[in-house]
């Protein structure tokens, strides 16, 4: 499996995003859930944008890298929303029911 790559840009407003292309597996996941960690319990931006425009494929512990960096940025009040999702990638996340959590949408 590719590896996934994962860049992050600030925004003017404080926001951070986050950007995640390839596919976000078993042996890419931990640096994902490093960095959504780090960035909600001690950078603590306004909002951490999470966008997967490019993404291929998410296997559950992806999915557990993701909802890691959910709760740390409830627990830090820091907005956390994930957009651009991939069909595949949006099933997943409907399967696991966060789809509702990470993106604010039904």
């Amino acid at each position: 499996m590719a590896d996934a790559i994962v860049s992050q840009y600030t925004r003017s407003d404080g926001t951070v995003v986050v950007q995640v292309r390839g596919e976000l597996d078993l042996g890419t996941e931990e640096g994902l859930k490093s960095l959504l960690l780090d960035l909600a319990t001690n950078v603590k931006p306004p909002s951490i944008v999470i966008d997967m425009a490019k993404l291929t494929f998410v296997d559950s512990t992806g999915i557990g890298a993701l909802a890691a960096g959910y709760n740390a940025a409830i627990e830090n009040r820091v907005g956390f929303l994930v957009r651009d999702l991939a069909p595949a990638v949006e099933k997943q996340l409907r399967i696991a029911g966060l789809y509702r959590h990470f993106t604010g949408g039904a």
